[in-house]
């Protein structure tokens, strides 16, 4: 009998720990650019620098995650006819709430500059809520063309999905805005990351590895010391890429991250299927996560505003401090929110708890 899709241990601790990632990678973004380097010292700037880089699996997992379930969940039967609407209602509607909110500040700088952060929130992502609009591609992408993959070969599907998305991550990680397109700069810097073909193999593996769940864990068994070792070589080559100077890219969207965080995937997958039930704290953060993703960096912000007003002297310790207070903050906040009955539109609902 065919599993309830929220009961994927696996699931569980992926969401959690891709949520936590992202918060810790952005808790380390902020204090690194507030600290001083004398005060945390340079070998701890670096260490640190070299720490954000690594997590950056955490915001692509997401499209993993995402049509892992929606593949796994409908392999045997027909989208419900409510398949969209009622993710515009629970994920696309917070999205838009929350791309008001974080424009909110701008109003400081007059009614145009505020009005133009609104419709770049809203239709660019120009915040770091751009991820819905990406997964929102795939929504729409799975709908009208779930039917048509089925019958094609997981191989080539994946061969031609990884070529696509690796190419076009390649062509803006290595070339600089032509001056003759409008906008290029914009482009080149933040908008290039919305198109889904810089997401598409993550989409693909995710869906041929719900599709075919067996088949995907045994092949994670075949292939387990791989997998083992696999987030180590792939850090390495990441730290190496950058560090050097080849790849200076300082985002999710570096081409060297499609294997990165497929290896840190694959290897979370593997683990968590050697324990009998996700452990209770990564359970409860993955319930939360939706809701952390969209207000962390809010809590961030207020965070380091006190911080600047009145600042101490704690050093590396005040990366803790960011990553502790926001999530607990937006935790609390989403809590209270969904006591609510229309909270669910502001921030989304919390998720289903792990039931055997």
């Amino acid at each position: 009998m065919m599993k309830n899709q929220g009961m994927i241990k696996e699931i569980f601790v992926l969401r959690s720990i891709g949520c936590l990632s992202i918060v810790l990678l952005h808790s380390i973004f902020i204090a690194l650019s507030t600290l001083p380097i004398r005060e945390m010292g340079e070998l701890a700037a670096i260490i640190f620098d070299s720490v954000q880089m690594i997590l950056y699996y955490g915001t692509p997992m997401f499209i993993f995650i995402s049509e892992f379930l929606i593949a796994y969940s409908y392999r045997g039967r027909k989208l419900p006819e409510n398949f969209l609407t009622k993710r515009i209602r629970f994920i696309l509607i917070p999205y838009f709430v929350m791309a008001l909110f974080y424009s909110i500040p701008f109003i400081t700088d007059g009614i145009d500059t505020w009005s133009i952060k609104l419709l770049l929130n809203v239709f660019v992502g120009d915040y770091h809520g751009y991820f819905i609009l990406i997964i929102f591609q795939f929504y729409l992408f799975h709908y009208y063309f779930h039917r048509y993959l089925k019958l094609l070969s997981p191989k080539l599907v994946l061969t031609s999905a990884l070529v696509i998305n690796a190419s076009y991550l390649i062509f803006f990680n290595f070339t600089s805005p032509p001056d003759v397109i409008p906008y290029s700069t914009y482009i080149w810097e933040r908008f290039y990351w919305i198109p889904l073909f810089g997401w598409i193999f993550y989409f693909a593996l995710g869906y041929y590895a719900g599709l075919y769940y067996e088949s995907f864990i045994r092949s994670l068994e075949k292939f387990r010391y791989l997998i083992i070792i696999g987030p180590l070589l792939t850090s390495i080559l990441l730290l190496y890429l950058y560090h050097s100077g080849i790849l200076q890219v300082h985002s999710s969207k570096r081409t060297d991250i499609l294997l990165h965080t497929t290896m840190f995937s694959l290897f979370l997958f593997y683990v968590t299927t050697k324990i009998s039930s996700p452990p209770r704290l990564l359970v409860f953060i993955s319930q939360y996560s939706f809701g952390i993703y969209l207000l962390h960096y809010f809590y961030i912000f207020l965070a380091d505003f006190i911080f600047r007003l009145y600042p101490i002297d704690i050093g590396v310790t005040y990366i803790m401090l960011l990553f502790v207070f926001s999530t607990l903050s937006s935790i609390l906040t989403i809590f209270l929110l969904n006591k609510w009955k229309y909270g669910y539109l502001v921030i989304g609902k919390i998720g289903a708890p792990y039931k055997l």
